[in-house]
């Protein structure tokens, strides 16, 4: 507001300022607040009016100048010292948790119809007319003299807020500790889910930087449409198709190199505009570049077609359905004598690597594990019946020798024996 020319002729008239007096302030450099504060030694509320009434002279064009313009005049002269005096006190109190300087309605205005009648061809209206949130963010980085990444989301457009921004109080602390009421307005977000929309909000931030007056709306577009082709262009054979991601990192590591040349600041000073120096220099940076590179996938792999004279791919060879079939009996098989064993020895049967889990024992002979003990021992008579381990060990009570219990015979195990006798009564 302090520096801005729309604003200081608007609030002119308002006071009551003619069109001529306006006209003989812009021939003398005073067309802004800024410059109408310091245009004097006049200081508001000192006893000497002389250098009020030299300034007021010029400015009327009329010497000296009329009783009836005198109030006007100091009126204006006034206001332009407080806000003078007023922005000097913000800029060395200023606390981080404050909210981003807004320009002012005037100003605002006054570049938009500027926009609209430098860049032809576009209509700033609906998706191309960014909001006043992104552009204040913007302006922001250059009162603050600061660069910060402009995130996609942030790239809302003006009919968003006109639809109303909602507004819930909360309670927190400022930064002195004291916990008040502030209103928290609820975040609009840009969409950029399909490639217009992102081409749109991308847009959208390039106009921002154009009417904050830091990077001209032609260079920032080129940027755009860099990403933008990139993203749309078709896969290389052997390549995948640059993502979404990969565009995104590509943004970043710009604002990362622009960040690193503005170091010293970015607030245009005497026509030059080192954001827009920085951003032509980082888009040529091969570590920019380097992210827009498709990445080697196989989703695009060469094809081999079969030619002329060369051998046709072979197809492993599919097991007959009768073999199969076959295969799965025997399996089934072989899990039933399993569970029969199973039941009769009251403990599991170790198969040999070639039948286990498969049921392939079929004319086979089962290993069946036995105690240390007995191992080398028969464990089942010549009929394929199971002989008791304990009446071979220690005894069992179960039944007499020669007669069967629920684990077995109780027979001799040693090999051939089976008589009706424990293997340690064998002789």
């Amino acid at each position: 507001m302090l520096d801005s020319e729309a604003d200081f002729a608007q609030r002119a008239r308002e006071i009551g300022v003619s069109d001529d007096e306006l006209r003989n302030l812009k021939n003398l450099n005073y067309d802004t607040f800024g410059r109408l504060a310091f245009a004097s030694n006049y200081i508001p509320g000192q006893a000497d009016d002389s250098p009020l009434a030299t300034l007021a002279a010029e400015v009327t064009g009329i010497p000296p100048a009329p009783a009836a313009r005198m109030p006007l005049i100091r009126r204006l002269v006034f206001e332009a010292y407080t806000l003078a005096s007023t922005d000097m006190r913000l800029r060395a109190e200023r606390k981080d948790d404050e909210q981003p300087r807004r320009l002012a309605q005037a100003e605002r205005s006054a570049r938009y119809n500027d926009q609209c009648r430098r860049l032809t061809g576009l209509e700033l209206v609906g998706e191309l007319e960014p909001s006043n949130s992104l552009i204040d963010i913007v302006y922001n980085m250059g009162e603050e003299n600061k660069l910060r990444y402009v995130r996609w989301e942030e790239c809302i457009k003006r009919d968003q807020e006109l639809m109303g921004i909602k507004c819930d109080p909360v309670w927190k602390a400022d930064s002195n500790g004291v916990i008040r009421e502030t209103k928290v307005q609820a975040a609009l977000t840009a969409e950029y889910d399909t490639d217009l929309k992102l081409k749109f909000a991308l847009q959208r931030r390039s106009l921002s930087f154009d009417q904050s007056r830091l990077i001209d709306y032609e260079v920032f577009e080129r940027w755009s449409h860099i990403l933008l082709e990139t993203y749309t262009a078709p896969a290389m054979e052997g390549y995948q198709k640059v993502s979404i991601e990969q565009v995104h990192r590509a943004d970043l590591q710009l604002f990362k190199n622009m960040m690193r040349d503005t170091r010293g600041g970015i607030r245009v000073t005497a026509g030059n505009q080192p954001l827009q120096v920085a951003l032509q220099t980082a888009m040529k940076a091969p570590e920019v570049r380097l992210c827009l590179q498709p990445l080697q996938g196989s989703s695009n792999k060469r094809r081999m077609d079969t030619t002329e004279g060369d051998a046709p791919h072979k197809k492993p060879k599919e097991e007959p359905y009768n073999e199969k079939m076959k295969r799965t009996i025997e399996n089934l098989q072989g899990q039933l004598r399993n569970l029969q064993a199973r039941a009769t020895h009251n403990q599991a049967p170790s198969f040999s690597s070639s039948s286990r889990g498969r049921g392939k024992g079929k004319g086979k002979s089962k290993l069946i594990r036995m105690p240390a003990p007995l191992i080398g021992m028969s464990p089942t008579t010549a009929s394929g019946e199971p002989k008791c381990f304990d009446f071979n060990l220690q005894g069992c009570a179960k039944c007499k020798p020669g007669e069967r219990c629920p684990r077995g015979w109780h027979v001799c195990m040693k090999p051939g024996c089976n008589q009706p006798h424990s293997q340690k009564d064998h002789s």
